[in-house]
Formats: structure tokens, C-alpha cells, sequence
């Protein structure tokens, strides 16, 4: 089968997570099916075999609104000439954001089956959003002047969109929690839709973690970018609070590449609450470096103050046996259930999130035997399996899709 896949971003990796998830995918698809991917320029990596890399990467920011109508016009023109030179019979969606959502549309109007991959909340926003060529054509268009000027580009032969006619499309969602929180927009009429975790990508590297934690002070884990969304403030403060509510002094290690906003909001809140000393932020660092620091510290915390699509940081502690703190956000506590295989605590309440993590200090029979059973639960989340339902909602959302097109043509 021919399938065009569409997303904002392609490796070398740049941000991580959903592009990284869709590169995986992609390669394993292929064994299958004859993949072309279409994808933006942002790096300025040239294209190659299989990957267009044409498309503008249109980042929040007043630079971004003014390049949308030209952007809109090239995405335009390069979509078409893929699409001609391709000739999909599945149109695979994994993230439109930040990017000329013409793309998506055109794709969509193509005559190709389409399929959506949903593991952030861009969704919601697809051609309402942030794109402010795209949002102008749809009814609620929002600003009189600059939307007159875009429907004026729109007249535009490459273009000539029309928003009303709502496009059938199959959706895999990442977790329960994307499905029930991002709203399906308006554009798009649901078909077959699945849910499909994630899977993690290279378990030996975690089951064969040494659990070796210090046996004096213990040592908190946090993994992740150190940007607001992930909550690494909150992670200072119930390591301040640890120690005033419970006695407990611990250490906390940061693991992440920092932001500049977060950098300099850090370096002050740790003196604020007295707590530099306990403090060692390594920058981003490697998975088996991740690895070894999960088999040297006593439990992870995982402080997320928005709404993880799924969480994958909960499944790999899992199989590396280490106990689980994390914020009851998004999809992760369907990942490791709540008591059963970790400890969750309300997004940003760092005194409630301290509560647990000295519950896991302070039981440690109790911690083992919940570290088994999220050991257990963590192994059927394979990269492999999620493979094995990615290619049956493939083949499941390619028959829907002509079906679908059959009883209308009846």
C-alpha cells in the first residue's frame, strides 16, 4: 500500500517525543507498505528518498502570521506535486501543528483514505488553531480585516479551500484520556477509531537496570525537559516539602535539557527554599545514562502539570523497577494504575506530591511489592505490540475508508 504521512516535524530529532514515536513508526510500516513522508523544513535538512522535506514550520509568534499566506500558497503547490507523484491510497496525519495546515487539507481532499494519529492536543485546533491562514476560511474566522485578506489569497488556483464539507477519517488515539479531552474538529467525520499505547521502544535497556540506591540520604529522580509543562518547580518544592513535612532530607537529580525561562526561574526558587545543596541538574543526557540513574536513585517523580498524552517515562521506570511518583495527569495513569503499580498526586500540589514520595521512602515492603507488580504491568507495553496494532488500525482504517466511500457512491 502507498501511504503519504504528514507531520510538523521528522528527525533528526529537534523537540523529541511525537516526531521521534512517528519516525519508529514509520520505519516499521515500511516493511509493509511504500511510505513517503511530508514534513517541514525546520532545520534545514534537505530532503531525501521517501522524505519531502518542503513544508514551513510556523512556531506561535507575530513572524509565523505573516509568513502563513505564503506558506499556505507553497505548501500548497509542494502537497500537490506529492500527491501526483505518490498517488496515496492512505493519507496518515501524526501532528499538523506548527505547520501549513493546507497541507492537511488537500491531502484530505485527495481522494486517499485519511487517517489521523492523535498523541498531543493540536487536533482540536486543526484549521481553527494556530494557523492564521487556515482559521480566517473557517465560519468563526476571527479577525474581519486580516480574514477579508486571507479569503482574497484563498481565490488563488493552487489553493481555492473550502471548509464546510466535513472529510471522513479513521483516529488512533494514544490513551483514553486524548480521546476524552481533545474534542474531534468539526472538518472531520469519525470512522474507525482505536486506542493504541505507546509502547516502549527498547525494553532490555530498562529491565536490565541494577536497582542500587544510596542506603543513607535518599536520591529523587526527575527525567524530562525542564519546561513548565513538566513541572520540575514543583518538583523543588515537594523536595523542600519532603523535608519539612515528613523529616526526610533527599536529594533531587534533573535529568533534562532546560529552557531559558525555566533556567531562570530554577536557580533562584532552589536558594528560596534552601535546597541548592540538594540539588544536581546533568542537562539532557542519554537513555542509559537514564538507565543508571534509575538503578542509582530511590523512587521517580513525575510532576507534569499539563495533560500527558500517555507518559512513557512511567512505563520505562516500570521495567526498571523503580517506584513511581507522578502527577495525576493525562493519559499516565492508565499506563501504571493508581496504587496498584504507582503513587499519584493532584497536578502541581507539590505538598500532596512530598505525602507520597515519603509513603515510598518510608514502606519499603510495600514499595518493592508495588515495583513488581508495575514490572509486570509494564512489559505489555512493547514498542512490538504497539507495531502490531498500529498495522491492524492501518489496515482496519483502509477499510472503513472504502467503505465508507462505496455507500456514498451508492
Amino acid at each position: 500500500m502507498r501511504i503519504l504521512v504528514i507531520s510538523n516535524l521528522y528527525p533528526p530529532a529537534q523537540i523529541g517525543g511525537y516526531e521521534v514515536l512517528c519516525a519508529e513508526a514509520v520505519k516499521c510500516l515500511a516493511e509493509r507498505h511504500e511510505i513517503t513522508v511530508l514534513t517541514s523544513n525546520r532545520l534545514g535538512v534537505p530532503s531525501e528518498p521517501g522524505i519531502v522535506r518542503e513544508l514551513a514550520y510556523l512556531p506561535d509568534g507575530r513572524r509565523s502570521a505573516l509568513r502563513a499566506p505564503a506558506a499556505a500558497l507553497h505548501a500548497a503547490k509542494v502537497t500537490r506535486r506529492v500527491l501526483a507523484e505518490v498517488r496515496p491510497e492512505l493519507v496518515f496525519v501524526w501532528n499538523g501543528a506548527a505547520m501549513p495546515q493546507t497541507a492537511i487539507r488537500i491531502a484530505e481532499q485527495s481522494g486517499a483514505v485519511v487517517a489521523y494519529s492523535v498523541c498531543q492536543g493540536w487536533f482540536e485546533g486543526l484549521y481553527a488553531g494556530n494557523d492564521l491562514f487556515m482559521r480566517e476560511l473557517t465560519p468563526a474566522g476571527a479577525h474581519p480585516g486580516w480574514g477579508q485578506a486571507m479569503r482574497l489569497v484563498n481565490r488563488h488556483p493552487s489553493l481555492r479551500l473550502d471548509l464546510r464539507t466535513r472529510v471522513p477519517a479513521s483516529i488512533c488515539w494514544v490513551s483514553e484520556a486524548m480521546k476524552r479531552l481533545v474534542p474531534i474538529p468539526p472538518t472531520v467525520e469519525p470512522l474507525e477509531q482505536r486506542v493504541i499505547y505507546t509502547g516502549v521502544h527498547d525494553p532490555d535497556l530498562w529491565t536490565s537496570v541494577e536497582r542500587r540506591p544510596p542506603s543513607g540520604r535518599p536520591q529523587i529522580l526527575f527525567v524530562g525537559r525542564l519546561e513548565r509543562e513538566k513541572g520540575p518547580d514543583v518538583a523543588y518544592r515537594a523536595l523542600a516539602a519532603l523535608r519539612e513535612r515528613h523529616g526526610i532530607e533527599a536529594d533531587l537529580v534533573l535529568a533534562g535539557r532546560p529552557n531559558d525561562e525555566m533556567a531562570a526561574l530554577l536557580a533562584p526558587l532552589g536558594r528560596e527554599l534552601g535546597i541548592s545543596e540538594r540539588l544536581r541538574l546533568l542537562g539532557q543526557v542519554s537513555p542509559q545514562r537514564v538507565a543508571e540513574l534509575m538503578g542509582e536513585s530511590s523512587a521517580i517523580v513525575v510532576p507534569s502539570v499539563w495533560d500527558e498524552p500517555s507518559g512513557g517515562i512511567c512505563l520505562e521506570a516500570g521495567l526498571a523497577r523503580i517506584p513511581v511518583a507522578a502527577s495525576r495527569a493525562g493519559g499516565m495513569p492508565e499506563g501504571l494504575l493508581e496504587e496498584e503499580h504507582a503513587l499519584y498526586f493532584p497536578i502541581a500540589d507539590h505538598d500532596s506530591c512530598a505525602d507520597q514520595l515519603a509513603r515510598l521512602l518510608r514502606s519499603p515492603d510495600e514499595t518493592a511489592a508495588r515495583a513488581a507488580r508495575a514490572y509486570e504491568r509494564a512489559q505489555a507495553f512493547t514498542f512490538d505490540h504497539y507495531m502490531e496494532r498500529m498495522n491492524e488500525f492501518v489496515d482496519a482504517a483502509v477499510a472503513a475508508g472504502r467503505s465508507d466511500a462505496v455507500g456514498s457512491a451508492a
